[in-house]
């Protein structure tokens, strides 16, 4: 048996045991320390769940790794996730900007930081405060981890601060609204707390004090201190239990106020000696003042008692109390005393001793006045005085005392008797003549009238005192009197034969004269006008007619050539000013000598009047239409705006003279050639404007009767080609020129509907585009005439497309201004016409631009919305090219907008297009509508369009315009290529 290899053996096994029973122990004590660990960590984790602090840990980068605090943590951040957040990034918290700025450059800086403080609102509006205090981390080799800290909930902290500060700002407020301020003494220190109300007290900055009681005692008056110091220590020693005082203290920039001090110990040691003094001052200096000037006001009342020139009398019980100097030089005595002690009855005129002791009955019965009134007194030499008195009883020390004021008025009723006799002999003789007097006061209104007035403006004097000229006067009269004025007679100056016309109480309009002298009074201010009136309503119009019989045609009461003249030269006047123009329309009636010689000059000068009557009545009220003689008439056009306008007003009276005169039983029509001068062009006054006016109509009348020309020859051309347009348009629906085109309307490359497009085959121009014409028939009114034919004929072609298109495509029609301006008319037409051809709505689009929306916006809207009631869709046609807002789309009951071809020319190279298109085809889709485009003309702009979203489009890239068989032949053979 080899030893050796069993002792080996033996060693390895025993080795082994030990190194396992080693490893063993190691795993044990790792496991302890484990155990203990998160023991040590549980108790921890319970310790801050119940703590109100919270502890947390960031990375690098600020984001938060760790957060712990229980409930006060939840209160605070809410339930949302604040891992992966930096501290400032949780939803709600607010911090200060100072603040968050300085705490960021910490941060940067990698040092600590202490109580930033952090605010959130909770959901019910309750508002939370923590303070947040941080450490930077590192790890063994000093490499920076982030931080850790801790945060300290403050809310009822800073609540308790806003409550105290607020109480404290109330009673801050209450003391400077009462003009007081509070003051507390420390009588073991000497040291003096005043509040805020001191500092402005006594003339320094607004602010809390703090003295000593030696330096409040040294602003104290000399005068006030000793009583001052003799209360306070009164109190002190307990023989009162507070004090109340007033002195006087120096403000700082050295004036005196007054200062009432109210204070009482508020604090006593063991032995009860005081140790605290509290109290308030209040400025009193405003009522010292009062109180003082009370007293002056009384001596300076005594004064002016003494030095009046009026009689003043104090009684009671019928005795003579005081009278001062003027009383004794009123009844003649030598001195005041001498009247002391007198009955007050012993100076009363016998005559008016009753009417006296009734106003004393009155007195004594109370405090009261008597109003000024004339009195008679007898002095003791006999003679008598004429006074006015007031007097009043009043309360003097208990007892019922009265005071009477009298004035010596003997000459100004000597005086006043003299003057109203010299005054009704005056009014003797104004009533006597035809004319009445009057007077105002500086505001013309009257305060005197003779009885005249009543027979002139039928209104009683009574009705008219207090009232001014002007309340009778007719509209703009009063204006017209100011001109006149400002002409003749300025402010406060006579004036002469003044014309205006005035409305009596009947409601008739008179002529009055009137002339004016200013009143003055003793100081030379203005007080008033008096003078005389008369009614020359008579002469005035005789002078009116004489005046339109001078400036009238005698036969048809229209102005004559010189009135006409006038007129001309003042618009002249005024264009020149404005820079403007205007226009003179000379015309004559074609062949009226052949019906003088057929009919007589009775029936020919029945014809004029009847021309002159018809165009009179349909011209605007600015406008001047005269008679030149004969059958020559002339029409002056103020504010013209361009020649079209011209020829506009010239085609309106041919049109007016079109409809046949009655003249003694006969019908007879009428024409007139027209001739136009433009100011200034054509002539820069009336002779050169009416002799350029009178060779056009020549011209008119040699090339054909019935014309209208001008004189530029310009002018007349363009003028003259847009009559001939309108002239042969007016034609065109009689003789059927017009006819429809469609375009079809094409949505993921198959016709779904087709536009109606009106077309003018013209005789001589060929086919025009509706560019060519509808602008001229729009203006002259012609456009609800082709509105109604394309309504009517579009739709008989679409009853008839029912029964042979396949499918149900839509068709869409223009609505011009006129027709949606019918409103309801229109609605019942398009409903009639609908049920006559048998379409439903559904199958009908109406097209209208944005400019016509927008005229009348509120009434197109019903409108639309009653159409929209038929199953017709509303589009709007050239969106983006108007002026609409966006805010009343939402309100516009329509179904689809129409992108105007402007914006597709160049929608392929164009980004500015392009993000316009995108822009309305995602605005119609966020408002449910429907979006298309029309002028599609190439396959780039296609794919363009069809990328921002609008799949529904028409244009020559597809189809032009087509007649209808070309555009049924083109449906059919769409839907064959389809079905095949």
């Amino acid at each position: 048996m080899d030893w050796s290899a069993l002792l080996e053996a033996l060693l390895l096994v025993v080795a082994a045991g030990i190194v396992f029973g080693a490893w063993m122990h190691a795993r044990g004590r790792d496991r302890r320390a484990t155990r203990a660990l998160r023991a040590s960590e549980e108790r921890f984790r319970n310790l801050t769940a119940l703590s109100a602090d919270w502890f947390w840990e960031t990375d690098t980068g600020h984001r938060i790794t760790w957060l712990t605090g229980g409930p006060t943590v939840l209160a605070f951040f809410g339930s949302g996730l604040a891992f992966g957040r930096r501290l400032w990034e949780m939803p709600g918290v607010e911090l200060d900007g100072v603040a968050f700025t300085e705490h960021l450059e910490k941060l940067r800086l990698r040092v600590p930081f202490f109580d930033l403080e952090m605010a959130r609102s909770d959901g019910d509006g309750a508002r939370q405060w923590h303070l947040v205090s941080g450490q930077p981390r590192h790890d063994g080799a000093g490499n920076f981890l982030g931080y850790r800290g801790v945060g300290r909930d403050v809310t009822e902290r800073r609540r308790g601060e806003r409550e105290l500060a607020a109480a404290k700002e109330r009673l801050e407020l209450a003391l400077e609204g009462s003009n007081a301020s509070l003051w507390d003494t420390d009588l073991r220190t000497g040291k003096v707390y005043l509040s805020e109300g001191w500092a402005e007290l006594v003339g320094r900055p607004r602010a809390p004090t703090a003295t000593t009681v030696e330096e409040l005692m040294q602003g104290v008056h000399e005068q006030d201190l000793p009583r001052a110091v003799q209360l306070s220590m009164d109190a002190l020693k307990g023989e009162r239990e507070d004090y109340v005082e007033e002195h006087r203290y120096r403000t700082a920039d050295g004036e005196w106020k007054w200062v009432l001090s109210r204070g009482k110990v508020s604090e006593r040691d063991a032995d009860g000696r005081a140790v605290r003094m509290t109290g308030i001052n209040f400025d009193i200096t405003a009522r010292k003042r009062a109180e003082q000037s009370m007293r002056d006001a009384e001596e300076r009342y005594r004064s002016l008692v003494e030095l009046s020139p009026d009689a003043v009398v104090v009684f009671s019980g019928g005795v003579i109390e005081y009278a001062n100097p003027a009383a004794a030089r009123l009844v003649r005595v030598a001195s005041p005393k001498a009247l002391l002690g007198r009955a007050v009855e012993d100076f009363v005129h016998p005559d008016d001793l009753e009417r006296y002791r009734e106003r004393v009955r009155y007195l004594g019965a109370g405090r009261g006045t008597v109003a000024q009134e004339e009195r008679r007194l007898r002095c003791p030499d006999g003679s008598e005085v004429v006074v006015e008195s007031a007097s009043a009883s009043f309360l003097e020390r208990g007892r019922l005392v009265m005071q009477s004021v009298l004035r010596d008025v003997t000459e100004q009723r000597r005086a006043r008797e003299a003057l109203a006799e010299r005054e009704q002999r005056f009014r003797d003789v104004v009533e006597a003549s035809g004319e009445y007097v009057w007077e105002t006061d500086a505001q013309w209104r009257y305060t005197y009238l003779s009885a005249r007035v009543e027979a002139v403006l039928g209104c009683m004097r009574t009705e008219l005192i207090g009232r001014t000229p002007r309340e009778f006067m007719p509209l703009g009269e009063a204006r017209a009197l100011d001109d006149w004025f400002e002409r003749n007679a300025r402010e406060g100056q006579p004036f002469r034969d003044l014309l205006h016309r005035s409305i009596t109480k009947s409601g008739k309009v008179i002529w009055q004269q009137v002339s004016g002298m200013p009143v003055r009074d003793a100081q030379g201010r203005l007080t008033g006008f008096r003078g005389t009136g008369a009614d020359v309503t008579a002469r005035k119009q005789a002078e009116e007619r004489i005046q339109y019989l001078a400036t009238r045609d005698a036969l048809t009461g229209l102005p004559n050539r010189a009135l006409l003249a006038d007129r001309t030269g003042q618009a002249i006047l005024a264009a020149a000013r404005s820079r403007g123009q205007l226009a003179l329309l000379q015309f004559d009636l074609d062949r009226f000598k052949l019906v003088n010689d057929s009919l007589g000059h009775q029936a020919g000068d029945a014809l004029l009047r009847a021309v002159a009557e018809r165009l009179q009545n349909t011209l605007r009220r600015e406008d001047t239409l005269a008679r030149l003689g004969g059958d020559e008439y002339a029409l002056l056009w103020d504010g013209l705006k361009n020649a079209q306008e011209a020829a506009l007003v010239a085609q309106r009276i041919q049109s007016i003279l079109q409809r046949p005169f009655t003249i003694e039983g006969r019908a007879l029509n009428v024409t007139a050639s027209i001739g136009v001068g433009i100011y200034p062009h054509d002539g820069r006054d009336f002779s050169g404007l009416l002799k350029s006016a009178d060779t056009a109509m020549h011209h008119a009348k040699d090339t054909g009767r019935g014309g209208i020309r001008f004189f530029s020859p310009e002018l007349n051309a363009r003028a003259v080609e847009r009559l001939t347009l309108e002239s042969d348009l007016r034609g065109a629906l009689l003789r059927g020129e017009l006819l429809l085109h469609w375009q079809p309307v094409v949505r993921q490359g198959s016709i779904v509907g087709a536009e109606a497009l009106v077309r003018w085959n013209h005789p001589q121009r060929g086919l025009l585009a509706p560019d060519a014409f509808i602008p001229a028939a729009e203006e002259s009114g012609l456009i609800r005439g082709i509105g109604e034919w394309t309504l009517e004929h579009a739709l008989s072609q679409i009853g008839a497309w029912q029964r042979t298109l396949p499918g149900e495509p839509w068709f869409a029609l223009n609505v011009s201004a006129l027709e949606l301006a019918q409103g309801e008319a229109y609605v019942a037409r398009l409903r009639a016409a609908l049920a006559a051809h048998g379409v439903p709505g559904s199958r009908l689009e109406l097209e209208v631009t944005e400019r016509v929306l927008m005229a009348h916006l509120q009434p197109n809207i019903e409108t639309l919305k009653r159409i929209g009631e038929l199953g017709v869709r509303l589009a709007i046609d050239d969106f983006g090219t108007g002026y609409s807002s966006l805010a009343y789309l939402r309100r516009l009951p329509i179904d689809k907008l129409k992108i105007d071809r402007g914006f597709l020319r160049e929608l392929d190279s164009n980004s500015g297009d392009a993000m316009i298109v995108e822009a309305i085809a995602a605005m119609a889709r966020g408002l449910g509508l429907q979006v298309a485009a029309e002028g599609v003309e190439s396959e780039a702009q296609l794919r363009r369009l069809l990328a921002a979203g609008c799949v529904e489009w028409q244009g020559h890239h597809f189809s032009p315009a087509l007649e209808a068989a070309a555009f049924e032949r083109l449906a059919r053979g769409e839907r064959a290529a389809a079905a095949g």
